[in-house]
């Protein structure tokens, strides 16, 4: 939640350029107060049908069910008080030109201030081919 004193702020940009936005990411220009972008992925390319091959699970990779990792920062972590207080005399953010090639799955790209941020992507390829027995004379 926003607090009482945050500013609004305007971004003002002069040329953006992306070619690609993945999914689950965000572009933004201005403030946000919170972000939470998340994406499961799997990718699977086989040369056998799934008829034969069988399917598929998310329940069947231990990547998906791992918690996230807890983050650890020593100044918030050691119980002291930190405050921060900004006056911006122009409350205006001010970009010339972005050129982005891509913005990938979860990520962000942002003109202003992300108060939390909170992004996960997991994303497991697998790439299954049938064998080929190969005999040497």
């Amino acid at each position: 939640m926003l607090e009482q004193n945050y500013p609004i702020r305007v971004a003002q940009i002069g040329l953006v350029s992306v070619v690609d936005v993945s999914l689950g990411a965000i572009v933004q220009f201005g403030d946000r107060a919170e972000a939470t972008p998340r994406l499961n992925a799997l990718a699977v390319q086989r040369a056998i049908d799934h008829t034969k091959a069988g399917s598929v699970y998310f329940e069947s990779y231990p990547i998906f069910n791992r918690p996230l990792p807890s983050l650890v920062d020593p100044v918030a972590d050691s119980g002291e008080d930190v405050s921060i207080r900004r006056f911006n005399h122009c409350p205006r953010i001010n970009v010339g030109c972005i050129y982005v090639t891509a913005v990938g799955s979860t990520s962000s790209l942002l003109a202003g201030n992300a108060m939390r941020t909170t992004a996960e992507s997991r994303i497991k390829h697998i790439r299954q081919y049938e064998a080929h027995l190969v005999k040497l004379t």
